[in-house]
């Protein structure tokens, strides 16, 4: 019986050893590089779970995602300076917006060089950072559209 009572103190020792030993960083989103937000259907939106962006050679992806399965993503094609680009078929090719309201294909709504239309405008890139805002009429598979507005980001690269 002894012995029992030795482990169990042992295990409870090591498991608040352990989690005394947690890292402030654990608890903070992976990915949380800056911030997306935008409104729809006069919903407020901001990114909850993290906002990563990547920036290879001109070509741009900002992402922000929520634990309800939403997500929105920015993408620039050759972009390498602020300015305001357009998305819809006659903008810049490969630039665009993607909506995600959750995990049916048909609730991911779509602004590209094929169908839908908006535009982002960066304000700020460096090596390190890009800011700027976005809006647009975005389209799912069932030709069904959302309008984006007051979108924002600010992400480290």
């Amino acid at each position: 019986m002894k012995i029992k009572s030795i482990l169990l103190s042992v295990v409870l020792i090591a498991s608040v050893v352990l989690v005394s030993c947690k890292k402030e960083s654990d608890t903070t989103p992976a990915g949380s590089n800056g911030s997306i937000s935008l409104s729809y259907d006069g919903s407020s939106w901001n990114a909850s779970l993290g906002v990563q962006a990547v920036n290879s050679s001109g070509v741009i992806n900002v992402t922000g995602s929520d634990a309800s399965a939403h997500q929105v993503a920015v993408n620039l094609f050759g972009v390498t300076a602020p300015g305001t680009y357009v998305v819809g078929p006659n903008g810049n090719t490969g630039t665009s917006i993607r909506w995600t309201e959750g995990i049916d294909p048909k609730q991911t709504y779509t602004a590209s060089f094929v169908l839908g239309k908006g535009t982002i405008t960066v304000t700020e890139l460096s090596a390190t950072n890009i800011k700027g805002t976005f809006s647009g009429t975005v389209y799912n598979t069932d030709q069904t559209s959302k309008v984006i507005t007051n979108g924002e980001f600010d992400a480290k690269f």
